[in-house]
């Protein structure tokens, strides 16, 4: 885990929990079927990310390739996203691209990628790190975006993404980020 802070305890009560969407051996067995494209829609992203409710932003996912991903996103306007940003002329705070961005990464890996999904066993995908973003144009509620996102693998555990958001009116963001799969007994350890 990037940032130091306390290490991991067993004693603390999160210790033995587990997360939806970490992959565990008590799964019903995935299709080793590795054609291309794959369609993920909402349930099948479910079963590869532990996002739910009002933090799962990424709608559907396509998988192009093992390293290539696109999906959509969209915040209607009754989201908690628009609470006071900003009163009057309600915008998608940009972190909110880069959290749907790397929910579609990381669903695309683990559908999509014979070498995460093996990996991914026991593992949960997290945000290690935000390399590079430029915001180009402003997100209103209800716009749709569509993401067109690349992967090159940096370790056994570390990816670098890459990608472009665009909506109808043309590009929205680029962006830039590592995920990395750890353990989900390091990780509830932290909590």
């Amino acid at each position: 885990m990037a940032g130091g802070g306390a290490k991991p305890n067993d004693s603390m009560p999160n210790a033995n929990r587990t997360l939806p969407g970490a992959l565990s051996s008590k799964w019903p067995a995935l299709s080793a079927d590795f054609s291309y494209p794959m369609q993920l829609d909402l349930n099948a992203l479910q079963r590869f990310i532990p996002h739910r409710g009002d933090m799962l932003f990424a709608r559907q996912v396509t998988v192009l390739a093992h390293d290539h991903y696109t999906g959509e996103a969209a915040w209607p306007e009754d989201s908690f996203v628009f609470r006071g940003h900003f009163p009057g002329q309600p915008i998608v705070p940009g972190v909110m691209l880069i959290e749907a961005a790397a929910q579609i990464a990381g669903a695309g890996l683990r559908a999509g990628d014979p070498k995460a999904r093996a990996a991914a066993v026991g593992q949960v995908g997290l945000l290690l790190a935000v390399r590079k973003c430029f915001f180009r144009s402003p997100v209103s509620p209800g716009v749709r975006l569509h993401f067109d996102l690349h992967t090159r693998q940096v370790s056994g555990d570390m990816v670098n993404v890459t990608g472009e958001v665009s909506s109808a009116r043309g590009r929205v963001a680029s962006l830039e980020f590592v995920i990395a799969q750890a353990p989900v007994e390091q990780v509830m350890g932290y909590l």
